[in-house]
């Protein structure tokens, strides 16, 4: 009740603007709050993070008739453990969505970074997480941020395939999505099963990577992988990703493994791994734990070890 009256007081705020007038409106956020021991082999200490989790959002829609609808979605970082909004950006956009699939103009989510990527890590926006830690790219060209100035269009599912790309023509922009920055997306699969392709280009720095994966479940197992090829202004080097999941009752275990091969005379390679656990209280609301580690530096001689506990609730 007291969501639905929130919605309706935002909607009622924004009356004044046709967009939202006759719109539904959502509104909704995600609260995390982690407490973990860092240790990286100079310093061991302990630290209280949301971990880039903590959002509040707005979302609307408007049915025009025709098999169409108008489409609008506003969202902001929150900083949980402060209590503030963060200067980071997240997704909004206007659009319109229909038979012929959705097209999106804004803030966007990448599609390189959602064809696999995120969406294979249980850990992602944890202390745990694989992303900038050996497991998978960091960065806006890589699984974090989003592009922004940017053009997007899904396709609709059709017979298990499905497409997606983003694409700047802003010669404006502000190396988020500047004149000829793209990313695309291509996956087939089933409910049980997954293939996928992916790319992103940085046409301002250069900066190009491919990747290949997949997912596959059987019963209570869930195995999930990705390859990553990464060309960034010369500098050539390869990101692997896999990880395990096992389900049972309102728990999930979770094992994943990751490395980074950069073609670089005097660099090693430099792995990442993490065995943590779920607990599932309801749909919205799940408590974590577990243990990750890292290597850093030229020749992968830093570990950075890292014990973590946490709580997230959606609502």
């Amino acid at each position: 009740m007291n969501k639905k009256l929130l919605a309706l007081a935002i909607g009622t705020a924004f009356s004044a603007a046709p967009m939202f007038a006759n719109a539904d409106v959502t509104v909704y956020g995600h609260a995390q709050v982690e407490v973990g021991t860092v240790d990286d082999g100079a310093t061991d200490q302990t630290v209280v993070e949301d971990n880039a989790r903590g959002r509040l959002g707005v979302k609307a829609s408007e049915k025009l008739g025709n098999g169409l609808t108008a489409i609008a979605k506003f969202e902001w970082k929150i900083d949980t453990t402060v209590g503030g909004a963060d200067t980071g950006q997240r997704e909004s956009f206007v659009g319109l969505k229909g038979g012929f699939g959705t097209v999106q103009l804004g803030n966007l989510k990448s599609a390189y970074k959602y064809t696999g990527g995120v969406k294979y890590d249980p850990f992602v926006a944890t202390i745990l997480e694989a992303r900038g830690a050996n497991g998978m790219t960091g960065g806006a060209f890589g699984h974090n941020s989003f592009l922004s100035n940017s053009i997007g269009y899904m396709t609709p599912k059709m017979g298990g395939f499905s497409g997606w790309a983003t694409y700047s023509p802003d010669e404006a922009g502000d190396g988020k999505g500047a004149d000829g920055d793209y990313s695309f997306g291509l996956k087939f699969g089933q409910k049980a099963w997954e293939v996928f392709v992916a790319g992103v280009n940085d046409d301002s720095a250069s900066y190009d990577s491919i990747k290949f994966g997949g997912m596959y479940k059987i019963a209570s197992f869930k195995i999930v992988g990705q390859y990553e090829q990464v060309d960034n202004n010369g500098t050539d080097f390869d990101v692997y990703f896999l990880g395990g999941q096992y389900k049972f009752g309102s728990n999930v275990v979770v094992a994943q493994f990751g490395n980074t091969d950069e073609d670089t005379a005097g660099q090693s390679d430099l792995n990442y791994y993490t065995i943590g656990f779920i607990h599932n209280l309801s749909k919205k609301t799940r408590l974590t734990a577990g243990f990750r580690s890292y290597e850093s530096g030229v020749n992968g001689d830093v570990d950075n070890d890292t014990f973590a506990v946490g709580m997230r609730m959606k609502f």
